[in-house]
């Protein structure tokens, strides 16, 4: 019965579903698994040198779409080179888009494919075949494909076994580049393809060759950067501002790239100072009195560039001095600004405007203006770090990829190992008799009393949300019947009470569907969806507002518990029900995001914002800490007039979540 006693202990500690005594037991029970931390450490050392994805749409661009395939159909896109090029690379760049379950990252990228190059004899030769067996997805990472260079005019991609595991089968990509060394020559082409679906600016055919893509800016992790160039603040958007580089020597000129300055005190200011109309000169003289346009906005409607470099192809025109002019300048609030992070120059590969001398029509003085200057539109570097080379970006990102497949690996081997260990303790717990089965069943006991209790109490506080939500519509239902009812009730207002009494009753239906949902006893569907519920929640709430909703669209690894996700569904219904009501927004960014402890929830607005100091009751705030102190989340709220909200939930993982399906 002594040696009983210990494994009794062991084997309750590992039922309790306090992790770390059995973590820290496999740890020196089982060699393999100091070999995994040791290994994981080293990976994570790695990583945190390495560019992170981005994934975000931060441009009102998506990518390129083919409709669903038809019965014998072949799914291809072709890319016709402005001319013919020694080509060596392509890199295709998978969409973040919303698939039939949700947004998934890698949405119709291929299973199988391949690209064939056309040659200076116009033949099509095939230099990447990837149609003998299904290629991994690539989730949200580049695919680059490197091969023998070949003089070619024009890239097809095929799709011989096109993308259908969330969906009809269909060909999407955000981009898709063609390297010649470090130049894309793929700018100013053209596109064509077995079909497009065509929808505004979200997905067409010019998407694939517009740089627009969500890994955001290539930037290397650095310690060291700078936010770029600033001018003085205008009063009107059409007042005329400019700057000018001066390169080493007149040169062939390939490509000029101009780089947004992201401002991350700001939710959703991607692009800021980024003009809404301008256009691009080179010269050979200091006067541009032979100035040669590369490029003006001809669209009437102001193009949002997002977090991306926007490229322009040069075509090898001599150029020594290139000037930038804004036209039509970025509204900030009340006011007009023209801001670019940096100026790219490239010819033969190499970015000669590098360190090159810039002046401006004027610049930014005042409070702030020590954080801007012209020497910084010219000196490598952004707000998140130095810009890096196609190639070495992609690279990058391509080992981060190799790493985070072995993570995940090892992170799997590490899981089996910890869960051997709490089998072996079950296991050994059963040839102690007598005393382990008693304490057992007092165990059990123990838990049903505490279930049973947990359900009473959800009960009742279904029973609440019931009364207070339902109720009340109810409640106003009959207010509205009795005013319409009114001796002195006209058509017309009788009209307004009905549209009245049908939107009480939609809300209220919806409140009710999406509750029986939230606690949906079906074990099949229950753990996908809650997270189905805040996605619908969204998209009804903010049905007027270009959204930004990323939730995860696979199965997390640990679920919140029945009650706990009752408060974040309430929690996040009465945020976005004021961003909905009253925050003037246009924009909406919603984000759930698994964390190594937990869940994160990330909602932002671009609206008009309010002083926290001034309406610290108001705005449902003390609602909204009193749920985040129920589940013992960190909460976080950001905002002040004019400069929008963010709002951040961090839920850490208790003992009560569980694996999906448990």
């Amino acid at each position: 019965m002594k040696l009983a006693v210990p494994f009794l202990s062991l084997s309750l500690l590992a039922q309790s579903g306090d992790s770390q005594w059995v973590e820290k037991l496999a740890f020196w029970l089982h060699s393999d698994l100091r070999r995994v931390e040791e290994h994981l450490a080293k990976i994570d050392t790695e990583l945190s040198t390495l560019p992170a994805l981005t994934q975000i749409n931060s441009s009102g661009s998506i990518g390129f779409k083919t409709n669903f395939q038809q019965e014998g159909e072949e799914l291809w896109v072709e890319i016709t080179l402005p001319k013919p090029a020694l080509v060596d690379s392509v890199i295709l760049v998978p969409p973040l888009a919303k698939g039939a379950t949700g947004v998934v990252s890698g949405y119709g990228f291929p299973t199988r494919y391949r690209i064939d190059a056309s040659d200076a004899a116009g033949h099509m030769i095939t230099v990447v075949d990837a149609t003998r067996e299904d290629v991994p997805s690539p989730s949200g990472y580049p695919v680059q494909a490197i091969f023998t260079p070949i003089l070619a005019d024009r890239l097809r991609l095929t799709a011989t076994e096109p993308w259908q595991r969330d969906g009809p089968p269909v060909l999407a990509l955000a981009e898709m580049l063609v390297l010649s060394g470090q130049q894309n020559v793929a700018l100013g082409g053209s596109v064509t393809s077995t079909s497009s679906v065509e929808y505004l600016t979200s997905w067409n055919r010019k998407n694939l060759i517009d740089m627009a893509t969500p890994l955001g800016l290539p930037t290397a992790l650095l310690a060291a950067s700078t936010l770029g160039f600033h001018s003085a603040v205008a009063g009107r958007a059409d007042e005329v501002k400019s700057v000018t580089l001066t390169l080493p020597s007149t040169q062939p000129l390939d490509e000029v790239r101009l780089i947004p300055v992201r401002r991350r005190e700001v939710p959703l200011w991607y692009d800021y100072g980024f003009p809404a109309r301008f256009k691009i000169e080179s010269a050979t003289t200091p006067d541009f009195s032979d100035a040669h346009l590369l490029f003006e906005t001809t669209s009437r409607n102001p193009v949002v560039y997002g977090m991306n470099p926007v490229c322009f192809p040069a075509l090898g025109k001599p150029t020594h001095y290139l000037r930038i002019i804004a036209t039509q300048l970025w509204k900030r609030q009340d006011d007009y600004v023209f801001a670019l992070a940096e100026v790219q120059a490239f010819s033969a590969g190499k970015n000669i405007a590098l360190h090159a001398s810039a002046t401006g029509s004027d610049q930014l003085t005042g409070d702030g203006s020590s954080l801007w200057s012209l020497a910084a539109l010219t000196d490598g570097l952004t707000e998140s770090g130095k810009l890096m080379e196609w190639r070495e970006w992609y690279a990058q990102l391509e080992k981060r990829r190799s790493l985070d497949q072995e993570r995940a690996q090892l992170a799997n081997e590490r899981s089996t190992l910890i869960a051997r260990t709490q089998q072996q303790l079950v296991y050994g717990s059963i040839t102690s008799v007598g005393g382990i089965s008693l304490l057992s069943i007092m165990l059990l006991w123990r838990q049903w009393r505490e279930r049973k209790r947990d359900a009473l109490r959800l009960q009742e506080k279904l029973a609440r949300d019931l009364h207070d939500e339902i109720g009340s519509n109810l409640g106003s239902i009959t207010l509205i019947c009795s005013i319409a009812t009114q001796p002195d009730a006209t058509l017309d207002s009788i009209k307004t009470d009905i549209a009245d009494i049908e939107r009480v009753a939609a809300e209220t239906a919806d409140s009710m569907r999406d509750m029986v949902r939230l606690i949906s006893p079906r074990q099949s569907h229950q753990d996908a969806d809650w997270i189905g519920v805040l996605h619908t929640l969204t998209e009804r709430l903010l049905r007027s507002h270009v959204l930004d909703c990323a939730l995860p669209a696979a199965p997390l690894t640990s679920e919140p518990d029945i009650e706990t996700r009752r408060e974040l569904y309430l929690f996040c219904k009465e945020v976005l029900h004021n961003i909905s009501r009253h925050s003037q927004s246009t924009r909406v960014l919603f984000h759930l995001i698994p964390t190594p402890t937990g869940l994160r929830i990330e909602i932002r607005d671009n609206g008009c914002g309010f002083d926290i100091t001034q309406n610290a009751s108001g705005h449902g705030l003390g609602n909204l800490r009193e749920r985040a102190a129920t589940i013992k989340a960190q909460l976080e709220i950001v905002s002040s007039p004019g400069k929008g909200t963010a709002v951040t939930l961090d839920l850490k993982r208790t003992p009560r979540w569980r694996r999906p399906g448990t």
